[in-house]
């Protein structure tokens, strides 16, 4: 408010200016403090009519905090501050504009006191007299300037009123309005033309000099040593140029501070004003804010994960670590947890425990995770951080009942609007370069000024959205009835008139450093203002021929910036050679052992990976996998889970098939029954349309599916057993999804898949099957203690003569793919005949031999578009972790022989 408005305080002969606030008026003019009725409580009262309605319902907070902030700047759109002030007969009836300013104006003239208290101010001032001033003042602003709101400018005319105008070649006038506005530059030269047109479409071409540079670099930290090497440059080649004529523009963030800190320590330049980096992040507050998420059940599996990790907590890292690994892995109860005593075993039940029903029970809990955090005198900082927050919370929370349902919408809001206290400006160092963020406006000039991080997304910022009026709609307002209200247009335009002020203020040089990539590898592309400046210089057709790359092409920026010392040798390290394989002295089959010493079973999914790459399965076995960290959601593996479990209790042994319609009345109750155990997050009403689609497919499944059943006469032996047996004389098991009997007493071992059959049907007739082919090698272990089920299932594969048959049912189409069985006479399953499994097991034989003499075999480039077209397999094993890729020879061959017959 009051952008670059100032008051001149008193008549003596050495007065300063203070930027103008509302609280300085009413110190001024001895003005009372006006408090303000909360908003969300007025928009509680209001029923269905208002056109937030419903977003209020679905979010409140956030819609009050919208519609307060559109409040306001309707408020400050009038000169009175008075809601009857607002005629909105010129806008046409019925249309949004006019109904959201009518509900607008409406809240305000029935409830006056949720003015905010600094507009109350400015409300009361302009109902003041000339003498009510404690003292004489003058008033210092920029009477052209397009930023200023009716209210501000009602304001600084009425102080004008009172105190009457300073000239404009006022001191502090020409000092404060005039001077920066004025382009330093001479207009002979490209960077005096850019600063006098760089918005001008029309304007002429001039020739491209050294007075404007785009320089590009690869990242941020490199444009800062890149700035440090240019000032010194500039220091060491013009002796008339001091440090406090630089300039340099940062955008906002602790990134760029930090790197310019550093870059500047090192080449010994001081910089003035430099805002300080962070040195440590705010880990009690968001300790207490995923505290928080996760009392809302089901917690987010990410936001668990993150607490459990937390140093604040009172376990040791490596306990919090293994915890949130579990979650992130679906594992909710982990047996780590049986091992907890005292402090840890209470925390963990507290975040473990049921979401809160009233106000009570939330500040119960919030005092009991205070008195649960780590005891450690080197985390006593960031826990005390986290007691703090959390006492004002329960404050906050204070006046609410304890018996009402609990604010937990409110807790959370509160927790994540907490920022720790933002860090100082460096000290102003009257010699030194002065350092100024994005978003400031130079306070004087420059010889030579550079601007950092000119990529897109700055210089200009992009404008926020108005959740109200579109841009048109503004327009059309100040059209019909004279209201300003912000857009994103005026947004705009307000920061591109920043940015030509702030390039106006160098006199010799503005040069732009601008990154190359992120920190994350990504490449960035340069400031949207580029054009602007590229179309005044002749012969530009491509703004991007502007940017000067400073990190290849010819040399680097020590070789163009850095002239009076030797730059220094850097041997470059020389790329790894991967070998075919590597040797290693132990036997890689048996990493895995049992506790008497003999290795464990491989199942089908541990010997695909292995198919697809020995180094991704020998990571797998060594749980060295990458665990990746990201949000719930409902991939392919939860898809076929849910599925199989609802199909596993919609179908059970020995019971007749369901019809159609038991089939649609016990979908939607077994889904939501296993969504609960399985994958809570899905009962959110964000994830609606998910499920409902989920339950719609799964249905139409088992309808197809009982309709085969039916047309077969097979009867379900069982769901979800265990096999067990040996592959080359190496232990193996497996769990298959069903067991079927014919009426001849054919078994046929099913596995559920929710896919399509195309690329399992090709799989299966290229012979790089693995998963039912095991499962017809392998035997139901029955003992004296095997279940009633389990001796069923093995009493039906004992009792006959051959192999069973083995069958995948696709859930997405339907199709059943059958192998096993000579001669079948049926329209509703698909026969596969031949050797579904011999490629497959001629690989893995391969692969165990080279295994057990301790050879590990690499991966090629060429074995992706192998295995995919070749065996029909996915390669998702090659995705496993960056050592797989690290470890890959650039080859066209794939690192398989490729069997006789099978290049196609």
């Amino acid at each position: 408010m009051f952008e670059n408005c100032h008051l001149r305080i008193g008549d003596a002969p050495f007065t300063s200016c203070m930027p103008l606030s509302p609280q300085l008026l009413a110190s001024l003019y001895a003005l009372p403090h006006c408090g303000e009725m909360p908003l969300r409580e007025v928009l509680e009262t209001q029923g269905e009519d208002v056109p937030w309605a419903q977003s209020f319902a679905v979010a409140p907070e956030q819609t009050a905090t919208a519609v307060a902030a559109m409040l306001r700047h309707l408020m400050m759109a009038t000169s009175d501050l008075e809601p009857g002030s607002i005629v909105t007969e010129a806008l046409p009836s019925g249309g949004r504009a006019r109904t959201h300013i009518e509900a607008l104006r409406d809240i305000w003239l029935g409830n006056p006191a949720i003015v905010p208290s600094e507009l109350a101010i400015l409300k009361a001032f302009l109902a003041c007299e000339a003498g009510d001033a404690l003292q004489s003042l003058h008033v210092i602003w920029d009477r052209n300037s397009t930023q200023l709101t009716s209210l501000e400018r009602a304001v600084l005319e009425h102080l004008e009123s009172h105190h009457g105008k300073p000239d404009e070649d006022d001191l502090d006038y020409v000092r404060l309005i005039s001077a920066p506005k004025t382009c330093r530059a001479p207009d002979s030269v490209l960077a005096g033309h850019a600063q006098r047109h760089l918005l001008d479409p029309s304007a002429p071409t001039v020739s491209i000099d050294g007075s404007l540079a785009v320089l590009s670099v690869r990242d941020a930290l490199t444009e800062c040593e890149a700035a440090a090497a240019i000032i010194q440059r500039c220091l060491s080649e013009d002796r008339t140029l001091s440090a406090s004529e630089i300039g340099i523009i940062l955008p906002s963030g602790p990134e760029y501070t930090h790197y310019l800190s550093e870059a500047f320590a090192k080449a010994g330049l001081t910089a003035s004003s430099l805002p300080a980096a962070p040195d440590r992040r705010n880990i009690g507050g968001e300790a207490l804010l995923h505290f928080l998420q996760c009392r809302r059940r089901p917690a987010p599996a990410m936001a668990l994960a993150s607490l459990y990790c937390s140093p604040v907590l009172c376990w040791s890292p490596d306990v919090g670590t293994a915890l949130a690994n579990a979650v992130m892995a679906g594992d909710f109860q982990p047996m780590l947890v049986h091992d907890l005593r005292g402090k840890q075993a209470a925390l963990f039940s507290l975040i473990r425990s049921a979401s809160p029903a009233t106000n009570g029970q939330l500040k119960e809990q919030i005092r009991s995770f205070q008195r649960l955090l780590n005891d450690d005198e080197l985390l006593a900082p960031d826990v005390a951080e986290a007691k703090q927050l959390a006492s004002r919370l329960v404050a906050a929370l204070g006046n609410a009942n304890d018996a009402a349902e609990a604010e937990l919408e409110k807790a959370i809001q509160f927790a994540a609007a907490y920022q720790a206290p933002p860090c100082p400006r460096g000290p102003y160092y009257l010699g030194g370069i002065s350092v100024m963020l994005a978003h400031e406006m130079p306070k004087r000039q420059f010889r030579k000024l550079l601007v950092l991080g000119f990529n897109d997304g700055a210089y200009p910022p992009p404008p926020s959205g108005n959740p109200f009026f579109l841009d048109s709609e503004v327009e059309a307002i100040s059209s019909a009835i004279g209201l300003q209200l912000p857009s994103q247009a005026k947004q705009l335009d307000a920061a591109l008139d920043l940015f030509s002020r702030q390039i106006g203020s160098a006199s010799d040089q503005v040069i732009f450093l601008l990154s190359e990539r992120d920190r994350g590898g990504s490449f960035l592309s340069a400031s949207s203002s580029l054009p602007l400046i590229s179309r005044l210089i002749t012969g530009m057709d491509d703004p991007e021929s502007l940017v000067v790359p400073l990190t290849h092409s010819e040399g680097t920026i020590w070789d163009r910036l850095v002239a009076w010392m030797p730059r220094p040798v850097v041997e470059p390290l020389q790329p790894l050679e991967v070998q075919a394989h590597y040797e290693f002295d132990l036997d890689l089959l048996s990493l895995r052992k049992k506790d008497d010493g003999t290795p464990r079973a491989q199942s089908p999914s541990r010997l695909e990976k292995l198919l697809i790459s020995p180094l991704a399965w020998v990571l797998a076995e060594l749980g060295a996998e990458h665990v990746s960290w990201q949000p719930e959601a409902l991939d392919v593996m939860l898809r076929g889970s849910l599925a199989h479990e609802v199909f596993e209790r919609l179908f059970p042994p020995g019971k007749d098939h369901p019809s159609d319609e038991v089939i649609e009345e016990k979908v939607p109750e077994l889904l939501l029954e296993r969504i609960r155990a399985i994958a809570p997050f899905l009962q959110t009403s964000a994830w609606a349309v998910e499920r409902n689609t989920l339950e719609a497919e799964i249905t139409k499944s088992a309808k197809h599916w009982s309709m085969v059943l039916k047309s077969l006469d097979a009867e379900i032996v069982g769901n979800e057993f265990w096999l067990t047996g040996t592959l080359f004389d190496h232990p193996v098991h497996g769990k298959a999804d069903c067991l079927l009997r014919l009426p001849d007493g054919q078994p046929i071992v099913v596995d559920y898949k929710k896919s399509s059959s195309g690329t399992r049907r090709q799989r299966l007739q290229k012979g790089w099957d693995l998963q039912v082919d095991l499962y017809r090698r392998m035997t139901v272990r029955i003992d004296e203690r095997s279940h009633e089920a389990v001796v069923r299932i093995g009493e039906t594969l004992n009792g006959w003569s051959k192999q069973p048959a083995v069958a995948y049912h696709t859930l997405n189409d339907g199709n059943v793919l059958l192998n096993g069985i000579e001669v079948f006479d049926s329209t509703d399953v698909e026969l596969v005949a031949g050797d579904i499994a011999a490629n497959a097991l001629a690989l893995i034989s391969a692969r165990f031999e080279a295994l057990k003499a301790g050879r590990l075999e690499t991966n090629t480039t060429a074995d992706a578009k192998f295995f995919q077209k070749a065996a029909a397999l996915g390669t998702y094993a090659l995705e496993d972790s960056p050592l797989i890729t690290a470890f890959m020879r650039n080859d066209t061959a794939p690192s398989v022989t490729l069997p006789d017959g099978q290049d196609d």
